[in-house]
């Protein structure tokens, strides 16, 4: 599955209609910070897939600083509570469709919509040193995923992905690696990785996901501000080994790779 930042733009209309409220109705145009780059991307089709897709496009560069809205590198929430040791938003994250037909390990199933994750996450500061150039934190977030493919939306199940992150901040440099498991119920490891009676093959056997573990992940990130110009680097890992779907015929490789580039012009800055 493919996350990605740079599609907060999908979901920023539900986010502004939240914070709305909050602002007496009005989203304070002195805290928005705006501009337009290009991005490319390296992903596998999905978890476990030994296919991969590249993508190069056009991105928005979105920021708001908020009292309950953030919309930043670290994606976008809202917060329902904040404070220096604990903090609670609801999150979001997405995955790209994925056409069956481009998949060797999929073709004649149906295809894999767009997935949007949203739920609640509760993140824990345990660490940040006296400068705050170095943070280090617990987060807990489980989702709840849909797939769509615009026309029509399913309830795909729950994803429970808590995650340790350490943030170190470095002459102008933000770099941020965060590492944890992840489970989710059976209805989302079907979503992916059942195989139904009709979908057998010669080389494609039956399968019935179950609950359970769904690997590991390592996510890195990087980037700077240039003045008017923002630079953006991530790179992840997913480790599926010990996955309670390992054996699904539909897993080619145990691990992913996906990696990620975005150069960004900034035109409009927030006032002070």
């Amino acid at each position: 599955m493919l996350y990605i930042k740079v599609t907060s733009i999908l979901y920023l209309f539900l986010m502004i209609a939240l914070v709305s409220a909050e602002e007496n109705g009005v989203i304070q145009q002195s805290k928005w910070e705006l501009g337009v780059g290009v991005g490319g991307l390296s992903v596998p089709h999905y978890r476990g897939s030994d296919q991969r897709a590249q993508y190069a496009a056009p991105i928005p560069y979105v920021r708001y600083n908020g009292k309950r809205l953030k919309i930043d590198k670290e994606g976008s929430r809202f917060y329902f509570y904040n404070s220096e040791k604990i903090k609670v938003d609801v999150s979001l994250a997405f995955a790209i469709a994925v056409d069956s037909d481009d998949n060797r390990a999929r073709i004649g199933m149906s295809d894999l919509d767009h997935i949007i994750e949203i739920g609640p996450r509760i993140i824990f500061n345990l660490y940040e040193s006296e400068d705050k150039n170095f943070r280090f934190r617990l987060g807990v977030p489980l989702r709840t995923a849909y797939a769509t493919d615009f026309g029509h939306t399913q309830n795909i199940g729950l994803v429970f992905s808590p995650y340790l992150q350490a943030r170190y901040f470095f002459t102008g440099w933000e770099s941020a690696i965060s590492l944890g498991p992840m489970w989710a119920d059976e209805t989302f490891h079907d979503y992916f990785y059942e195989v139904a009676p009709h979908n057998v093959t010669t080389t494609r056997s039956s399968y019935n996901a179950k609950a359970g573990y769904s690997g590991s992940r390592l996510t890195v990130t990087l980037s700077k501000r240039f003045d008017k110009m923002h630079f953006g680097l991530f790179t992840r890992y997913d480790d599926l080994k010990g996955a309670s779907f390992i054996d699904s015929p539909l897993i080619k490789q145990g691990g992913s790779f996906m990696a990620g580039v975005a150069l960004s012009w900034v035109f409009k800055k927030p006032k002070h």
